[in-house]
């Protein structure tokens, strides 16, 4: 069996790394189109779960506009589709990578396989353009891989067929947990101010990238986070997003702030060993709403709503928005003792068995289709 895993940033390297490899496993033959929609902040990833790229676009990321990338994206991706040769087209989640590879599967006529399938918010702009790339995605899978029971559950509603989608965990965890033993003891961070992090503060990261934040939400959440540091028993940890818009909003407000460190994009596993030292999380990333319940980790999703609301009822995020109060407020709170304030609830995203599940289903799917020919 052939597999195309298409991908073109740094979380669809992290959450389809783990299915590449339980894929290959089982004995798969395994191509891999990267369309580079992110460069420099994929950087050490396909060597930590060992990709070999097979097929790579280009100037995606030159061209500026989204209907741009995706045309661009789907007419790279046909070169490779058009031959006829792949049994299967693998995607995740809701970029403009996924959205392109599920167009072009499903014109070519090649069945299509969507990792964490189901997200919703129900607001079509919200977050823009994810919430249309996800639908976009699911109308074209043939197998859909829900995170949890809650997305099989809006699947279903869509009406999707019940046998086209199977509850596999989410393939975060498995990313994470992969990760977390490469740093289990000894590890040297990769980024020396990652290395030289002081003892003596309370680390608070932030990851902050969605589009619709840029302006004013933006600048309301930075002056928060200018505003914590400022009480001097924190470090506000702020990965800056290569978004020229943003990284020029965030260099505005906290650019040589004490207790402010604004760093390069790190590598995963700087990431997760950061991750691991926090107290807590100001972000509207959806990867880290499924990373941080691992480590007991609460968050502060600023965000007005989000797809993942699993996080929130199992106690581990809150939303707040944009709202300064909030944010200060809710830092404040979580770092106000002289330990973490961890959680003991489980990861509602999964067991890290996900991957395994999804290569099973898949090859079972085959060998079905096989017999029924």
């Amino acid at each position: 069996m052939r597999i195309l895993v298409a991908f073109g940033t740094r979380p669809e390297i992290i959450k389809l790394g783990p299915v590449y490899r339980a894929l290959r496993r089982a004995g798969a033959h395994v191509d891999v189109f990267w369309s580079g929609q992110h460069t420099d902040l994929a950087e050490g990833l396909m060597d930590l779960f060992g990709i070999e790229l097979t097929h790579s676009g280009s100037g995606v990321v030159q061209e500026s506009s989204l209907a741009g990338k995706f045309a661009l994206i789907t007419q790279q991706m046909q070169s490779v589709l058009g031959s006829r040769q792949h049994d299967w087209v693998v995607v995740q989640g809701d970029t403009m990578t996924a959205a392109a590879g599920a167009l072009t599967a499903f014109l070519n006529g090649v069945p299509l396989a969507h990792v964490e399938a189901g997200l919703r918010t129900g607001t079509l702009d919200s977050p823009w353009p994810e919430e249309f790339n996800r639908r976009l995605v699911t109308i074209a899978s043939t197998l859909h891989f829900a995170p949890t029971a809650r997305a099989r559950d809006n699947l279903l509603r869509e009406g999707v067929p019940r046998d086209c989608v199977a509850v596999v965990g989410n393939t975060a965890v498995d990313a994470l947990l992969h990760a977390r033993s490469r740093i289990a003891a000894g590890y040297e961070p990769i980024d020396p101010e990652i290395a030289n992090l002081p003892r003596d503060r309370k680390l608070v990261l932030a990851t902050l990238h969605r589009r619709e934040n840029i302006g004013k939400p933006l600048d309301d959440i930075l002056w928060a986070l200018r505003e914590l540091a400022d009480d001097g028993d924190k470090l506000v940890l702020l990965p800056v997003h290569p978004n020229p818009d943003i990284r020029a909003q965030v260099v505005r407000a906290l650019g040589g702030r004490p207790n402010v460190r604004l760093l390069q994009s790190l590598q995963y596993t700087d990431f997760v060993f950061v991750l691991s030292r926090s107290w807590t999380v100001v972000t509207d990333s959806g990867g880290v709403q499924e990373e941080a319940p691992t480590f007991g980790l609460p968050i502060l999703i600023a965000r007005e709503s989000t797809e993942r609301p699993e996080v929130v009822e199992a106690g581990f995020g809150t939303l707040v928005g944009s709202d300064r109060h909030a944010i200060v407020a809710g830092v404040r709170r979580l770092t106000g003792s002289n330990a973490t304030q961890l959680l003991p609830a489980c990861n509602p995203f999964g067991d890290g068995e996900a991957s395994r599940r999804i290569a099973e289903r898949i090859f079972n799917a085959s060998q079905m289709q096989q017999a029924a020919e």
